[in-house]
């Protein structure tokens, strides 16, 4: 389903379209972009299909998966609102991964010859974009090398605090942003959802979280956050 919004009405300001384009940009780009709507579940784009453009979410939740030899997704990124999304294939024919939506998305969408336009003409957009480039970059080279070397209680710690970078914990309910099965938090901590419930019963026992039912409250986020504090990603 598709819908419209103005650049210039829109109140996703971590957009960096939104922060980094002028006003004739912004209206270059409104009069071009198309936003679409996801249902939970839905794929934004799959492994294989042609690269056409880049996604820009303006609300919801997404991830990033590959399949692994055995069929199995690895979470590769999370992405939440004014994420951009198929960056990283610029320049190639075909997604190597799939978007996959978490939450119910409206996400903007723009050709690939418009995204290119952008860059060229305003400085200062292609320069903060080469700088999230990198920070993503040095954050997925650090996720790599510290999985390695974690146990199953620090894989399930640092997913529980990626998931609040990207997402946050609501300061009422206590819970994350977003509902994830146990199934979506083993793929963000590269293991099984058998050996997250296990850890959950013992973080639970630790006074760290607490469990409604399938809702997992945030007791004490520092605790968990000194869990995995040798293995930071800045």
């Amino acid at each position: 389903m598709k819908t419209s919004i103005r650049c210039t009405d829109c109140t996703s300001y971590n957009c960096s379209i939104k922060r980094f384009c002028t006003e004739e940009q912004l209206d270059i780009f409104a009069d071009s972009k198309n936003m679409n709507f996801y249902h939970k579940g839905d794929s934004v784009f799959r492994e294989g299909n042609t690269m056409q453009g880049i996604h820009f979410i303006h609300t919801g939740a997404v991830e990033v998966v590959t399949p692994d030899l055995n069929g199995r997704e690895q979470v590769v990124r999370l992405a939440s609102e004014g994420s951009l999304l198929g960056h990283r294939v610029l320049g190639n024919d075909k997604y190597y991964f799939n978007a996959i939506a978490l939450s119910d998305c409206n996400i903007c969408f723009a050709s690939t010859e418009l995204f290119k336009q952008i860059c060229l003409a305003n400085p200062e957009f292609s320069y903060n974009l080469i700088l999230m480039y990198a920070l993503e970059l040095r954050r997925a080279e650090l996720r790599v090398k510290y999985h390695a070397q974690m146990n199953i209680r620090e894989k399930v710690a640092q997913a529980f605090v990626y998931i609040n970078e990207v997402f946050g914990i609501n300061s009422i309910s206590k819970s994350f942003n977003i509902e994830l099965s146990r199934r979506e938090i083993a793929d963000i901590a590269g293991t099984t959802a058998e050996q997250v419930t296990r850890q959950l019963t013992d973080f639970e026992e630790e006074k760290l979280i607490q469990r409604d039912k399938r809702e997992i409250k945030i007791i004490n986020l520092k605790g968990i956050e000194d869990i995995v504090k040798d293995y930071r990603i800045q």
